[in-house]
């Protein structure tokens, strides 16, 4: 059975931070092996597990085969000190290849999505944003489909990483794109269906900030894993937004002095934790989120300072 990529990425990022190769290795193969489109992603991040345990020459291979399949790689992501050994055995030039490659696929990205419909009207529109790293549209559509009532546009940043991976770090050109997408959802659904930004991570991030600054205009959003700060802008109260922590207590307290300040704001602003959640979409996909989306599109707010566990 197929393992969804977010909790495996989510596990990889787990075992990255704490130096544990072996796992980092495995999990990087069977995320490229499971979901061949991020076969060229998983093969950098093998090639420096290779090379920081001493053998470039085998990292060098690796990313000769991605090379030769068509593969590329940001110019920052190819920096990444893990792979400074590599480099000096590249007489082939595998990373300028990839630097001419990487830049003729940036010139012409366009924002993207995919979008899953319903079989009949949804009640509502998620506009759901990856975060920065891997985004395979079928993981998202799979997931958003277990609301069955909700349409939901899923959407890829074109600020590129590698094949299909993809990130937010310009956050003006973000929240451009994210207004792109809400027109073409109003466009298909009006201008009256409740509407609502989820993102994980760096997306759960620019969801909040496209929503609290009228940026876009949607009932609220909702925030998966995300590292928050408070806003330096004007801000708009009425969008409701729920927080669900996780990945590096860091992150998680990050979200918690976030909800602080917004509530300090007169914003509704929730938390929602979950046991295991990690950087990744809930496990418990539909348990976790039915209720909280229904709540958002409710015209009853959500208590403002309602924390509480998923689910419950």
């Amino acid at each position: 059975m197929t393992s969804r990529a977010d909790r495996v990425l989510a596990r990889l990022m787990e075992a990255y931070e704490q130096e544990e190769l072996t796992q980092v290795d495995a999990l990087a193969t069977r995320l490229g092996t499971e979901h061949p489109g991020l076969w060229v992603w998983s093969a950098y991040i093998r090639a420096g597990v290779l090379a920081l345990r001493g053998d470039p020459d085998a990292g060098l291979r690796l990313l000769a085969e991605a090379d030769e399949r068509g593969g590329w790689w940001s110019p920052p992501l190819l920096a990444d000190p893990a792979l400074a050994a590599i480099w000096p055995l590249d007489e082939a030039g595998i990373r300028a290849r990839s630097e001419l490659r990487w830049r003729a696929a940036q010139e012409r990205a366009e924002v993207a999505w995919t979008v899953f419909r319903p079989p009949t009207r949804p009640a509502g529109v998620v506009i759901s944003l990856h975060g920065n790293g891997p985004a395979p549209a079928d993981l998202f559509a799979s997931l958003w489909a277990e609301l069955g009532s909700c349409a939901a546009f899923l959407v890829r940043s074109p600020q590129l990483v590698a094949e299909n991976v993809y990130e937010w770090r310009d956050r003006d050109r973000a929240l451009a794109d994210v207004r792109t997408v809400v027109r073409a959802a109003r466009a298909e659904y009006g201008s009256a269906i409740p509407m609502v930004l989820a993102g994980l991570g760096a997306g759960a991030r620019i969801a909040v900030e496209a929503a609290l600054t009228g940026a876009v205009a949607v009932d609220g959003a909702l925030a998966f894993a995300p590292h928050m700060r408070p806003l330096t802008e004007k801000v708009m109260i009425g969008p409701r937004i729920r927080i669900f922590p996780g990945g590096t207590p860091e992150s998680t307290a990050s979200c918690e002095s976030f909800a602080v300040w917004a509530r300090a704001q007169g914003i509704d602003c929730s938390l929602s934790y979950e046991e295991g959640m990690g950087h990744a979409f809930p496990e418990r996909f539909h348990t976790t989120v039915s209720g909280v989306v229904a709540a958002v599109f409710d015209e009853n707010p959500i208590s403002a300072g309602e924390d509480s566990l998923a689910g419950s």
